[in-house]
């Protein structure tokens, strides 16, 4: 250490002598140490107070406190450590093991000699000097860790969730958590839910599940179908994770006015689908995948499974393994059957209050072995249509006079074939088109409207699917897998689609004309039957239409419709 920088260290030198203070002294100042005096523990304890020491040169034997108890206090008040060199005239080494058990680093015998003083002063400048670069190293880790930890949580944007539906809890092992938690809204105001558990904990862990947090939130919010967003985030962590990381996720999508819970499940434990009160187990997504990064895009999976919420209201529950592997206070590991079984024997007001409080009670007096990350999902029941909805004539009174009235202002018109229906996802991507057109302004009912149009036209026209099907046992999932096995089939059919903004002395409208190369339908006895009352699990497709259409019109055999949406209207769905 140099001398310049030996002049800025602080030695405190506590001697109830005033000779041996004075000798001390003028050899400390003639090595280059600025030096500060005490008469017994109790000054030198209160000058710490004032100013922490660099180094302290400790008398034992003093009045009022002696050197060993005045030791003791110093190390127990200040954590961070600094030399004490004890000064006594005592050989004995009993005295010796006493002073180095209370905290001295170090003896010099009285009388002190100069040149010993010097050496053992050197020693500790070293070591102090080693010290304080290991907190300066400290200190700039705490800070990068802080600026990370920053950075996290800028874009995993977990403190934006304000969902009145969403509950969590994110547990890291360490600083920083490999499990994500996401959630956004999609255009026609479907839930979705990303669970993320990323191998590993700590730094690396968290910046693994890093690349999939933008997809997901930008995906859900241009209305694309989870299907998609997971050949995307499977495709982000292949491209930027070096092998062989991997992350183990679960996605979930929940469609409030169809009453649909979607589920991918990649190496997590089961998403489970909860009655009202929690006591049962209504349906069970088990991990059917391998979690993303695994296989490459031409090889990974991305079919979903479903379950219909019909008329009831529930919850989810999903949670990373952390969770199920905490272990109650006999050394077994919990699994998900006994989180839930210690969480409803608390009588809880919630389902998630149960298992949130059941996860920090056993954690209470142990650090989790890894990341714990818990989500609660309130479901409720599916979104009600006005009943006074109008009837097929005064929609077809309302195209007649719309046509009348407007003028056109733009259109763009899209012919589909068999190969572009099953690759694209396609309302998405007009939805893109329209709101680049009109600088974003494109509310959730056209985009309501074009999902339902189009998919009715894909379902129904094209591949010629019985919506009947759903009312069997587990008939939404046979649904999805006959769509999935006749899309991949799909050799011919087409679906043309038009959308037009048109203008009056005072409104504006888009409108939306549509047509497939199917049978069509009897759309007469559909719309002039009650829709509000309709308890199935098919047939409000066309009942929503109605509810969000100011005009709405089949054409021909029911292959052709036409509708109408005011661009400043308020959607006519009520909760």
């Amino acid at each position: 250490m140099s001398m310049e920088s030996m002049r800025s260290l602080n030695v405190l030198v506590v001697d109830d002598a005033p000779a041996n203070r004075k000798l001390m002294s003028v050899m400390l100042q003639k090595m280059g140490y600025r030096v500060t005096l005490a008469e017994d523990g109790m000054q030198a304890l209160a000058i710490c107070e004032q100013g922490r020491p660099d180094m302290v040169l400790m008398d034992v034997q003093m009045p009022v406190m002696n050197g060993i108890e005045t030791v003791r206090e110093i190390r127990r008040r200040y954590s961070s450590w600094f030399p004490i060199l004890f000064l006594s005239a005592q050989t004995a080494s009993q005295e010796v093991v006493e002073g180095l058990r209370a905290g001295g680093d170090d003896y010099l015998f009285k009388p002190v000699q100069f040149e010993v003083l010097k050496a053992k002063m050197h020693n500790f400048d070293v070591r102090l000097e080693q010290t304080n670069r290991l907190l300066d190293y400290k200190e700039r880790i705490e800070e990068e860790a802080a600026a990370a930890r920053t950075f996290i949580e800028q874009f995993t944007a977990l403190g934006k969730i304000s969902d009145p539906c969403v509950r969590f809890l994110l547990k890291p092992a360490e600083h920083f958590s490999g499990d994500l938690i996401a959630f956004a809204r999609g255009p026609d105001g479907s839930l979705n839910a990303l669970l993320a558990d990323s191998a590993g904990h700590g730094l690396t862990a968290a910046l693994a599940v890093i690349p999939i947090t933008h997809p997901f939130y930008q995906m859900t919010a241009k209305g694309f179908d989870i299907v998609s967003i997971l050949n995307e985030l499977n495709a982000r962590v292949r491209d930027y994770l070096p092998l062989p990381r991997f992350v183990a996720a679960a996605l979930l999508s929940i469609n409030p006015v169809a009453g649909i819970v979607q589920v991918w499940n990649g190496g997590l434990p089961p998403v489970l689908v909860m009655s009202e009160d929690g006591k049962s187990i209504l349906h069970s997504f088990k991990s059917r995948q391998l979690p993303l990064g695994v296989l490459n895009n031409t090889e990974f999976d991305p079919s979903v499974e479903y379950y219909n919420l019909a008329d009831q209201h529930g919850q989810v529950l999903m949670c990373t393994d952390g969770a199920t592997e905490i272990r109650s206070a006999d050394g077994q590991m919990l699994g998900q059957n006994g989180l839930l079984q210690f969480a409803m024997q608390a009588k809880p007001e919630s389902l998630f209050d149960g298992v949130a409080k059941t996860i920090e009670s056993l954690l209470a007096t142990t650090q989790p072995i890894d990341d714990i990350a818990l989500i609660s999902i309130s479901c409720p029941a599916v979104i009600m249509l006005d009943p006074k909805s109008e009837r097929l004539a005064d929609h077809q009174t309302a195209s007649s006079v719309l046509r009348e009235l407007l003028v056109p202002v733009w259109d763009f018109s899209l012919l589909l074939k068999a190969q572009q229906l099953k690759r694209l996802d396609v309302v998405p991507f007009l939805l893109g088109i329209v709101r680049q057109i009109e600088d974003g302004q494109a509310d959730s009912r056209l985009f309501l409207v074009l999902s339902e149009l189009f998919n009715n036209a894909l379902d129904h026209g094209v591949l010629k699917l019985d919506s009947a099907l759903k009312n069997q046992p587990d008939g939404m999932e046979l649904y999805f897998i006959e769509r999935a096995r006749k899309l991949a089939e799909l050799h011919d059919g087409q679906i043309s689609l038009k959308i037009e903004k048109l203008k009056g002395n005072s409104s504006a409208f888009f409108r939306v004309s549509l047509s497939d190369s199917g049978d069509g339908f009897d759309f007469a006895s559909v719309l002039h039957c009650d829709l509000s009352t309709n308890q199935q699990r098919h047939g409000r497709g066309i009942a929503l239409l109605l509810n969000m259409c100011d005009s709405l019109e089949y054409l021909g055999n029911g292959s052709q419709a036409v509708a109408y949406l005011d661009m400043h209207e308020e959607p006519k769905i009520k909760s």
